[in-house]
């Protein structure tokens, strides 16, 4: 499995939310068991996206409404674009092309190199979704309750799929793919998965409370958090039910395969390990602080994960340890990116941060 799962993310590059479109949050690289801040970057009022590194260069979302690019070598901003609305969801690059929601609706396509817009295309809803790509197709959630596939040249829209919700609810989560399905969750608890050719839906199921998280795909299994408090392991070709499991409070982020295990953070703090056949819980570790979002896991098995409060911990899956620990002047709300470069975290108070 874990060779499958370090394919999807080459060692130069952590180009969308997660690492890629299956959502594994795996880097092939191995993250330093003692690391220094090489540099720190105040470029912005607050971050809540994730940051994404391609090449060398780090690209922000940052909530002023203006996407930025950083050198990863200094933190020097090579350029940034203002667009129109708040930016609270992370971008995804393919190409040279960067896609970015915000939430007055619009999904933005721009040149990565210098950030001119290349193309926009209005939704009838916020965006909150982080957008995908995959064969040169954006998949993106909007709270006008529906899914979106666009040409990632042009921003023609291939088809929308009308997610059923009620009037307040809405596709926060980012889509997950496959080779013939995207799978998105819903704030009513609804899961649905839409071919991903015609936008057709193939199945849905009802979990038990609303969907924020995204998706993790592996093996022809789908892991997903509901808050309902509960994990669930389901099959992609049907979305059956091969196990759920209730941890202690909402769970953040999307889970994360290491070994035969599902690593998945909960809302107060817990770091769970989850069996991945069976569904019971091997161990848990108390952070002591609240989490928002997934670990990024490396080659070597050493977590990595912000906290609330910030704090930026390394610790070791194996032996369920806190191995380091680095205080963050703001919370860290969004997944941290790792490269060979090291790992770049974005806080709210609007620091960029390499460390190596």
């Amino acid at each position: 499995m874990l060779a499958m799962v370090l394919s999807e993310v080459s060692a130069a590059d952590w180009n969308m939310l997660n690492g890629g479109t299956q959502h594994l949050s795996h880097t092939p690289g191995v993250v330093s068991l003692d690391p220094d801040t090489a540099w720190q970057a105040a470029i912005a009022r607050r971050f809540y996206a994730s940051p994404i590194i391609v090449g060398d260069q780090i690209y922000v979302a940052a909530r002023g409404k203006r996407i930025k690019s950083l050198n990863i070598k200094d933190g020097t901003v090579t350029w940034e674009t203002a667009l129109k609305g708040i930016l609270s969801a992370t971008p995804a690059v393919s190409g040279q092309i960067l896609v970015a929601g915000a939430k007055d609706g619009v999904v933005t396509a721009m040149n990565l190199t210098d950030g001119k817009i290349i193309w926009q295309v209005k939704t009838g809803g916020k965006i909150i979704s982080s957008p995908v790509i995959q064969n040169e197709t954006v998949f993106i959630g909007s709270n006008d309750l529906h899914l979106y596939a666009l040409d990632l040249l042009t921003g023609k829209v291939y088809w929308r799929y009308r997610a059923h919700d009620y009037k307040y609810g809405g596709l926060y989560a980012s889509p997950s793919l496959d080779d013939k399905r995207v799978y998105i969750g819903g704030k009513n608890g609804h899961l649905h998965a839409v071919d991903i050719k015609t936008g057709k839906p193939t199945w849905g199921v009802a979990l038990g409370s609303a969907v924020y998280g995204a998706a993790t795909i592996s093996e022809k299994r789908l892991y997903i958090g509901s808050y309902d408090r509960n994990l669930y392991a389901l099959q992609t070709e049907d979305g059956g039910e091969i196990w759920r499991v209730e941890l202690d409070d909402w769970p953040q982020g999307s889970p994360v395969l290491f070994k035969n295990e599902v690593i998945i953070a909960s809302r107060s703090g817990i770091l769970y390990g989850v069996d991945a056949d069976k569904g019971g819980i091997l161990w848990r570790m108390d952070l002591e602080e609240g989490l928002r979002h997934s670990p990024v896991i490396d080659a070597n098995g050493t977590a990595v994960i912000g906290t609330v409060g910030g704090r930026l911990l390394g610790i070791d899956l194996q032996k369920h340890e806190l191995i380091w620990e680095r205080e963050m002047e703001g919370g860290v709300f969004g997944q941290v990116a790792v490269t060979k470069y090291g790992i770049v975290a974005t806080t709210l108070d609007g620091v960029v941060t390499l460390l190596h």
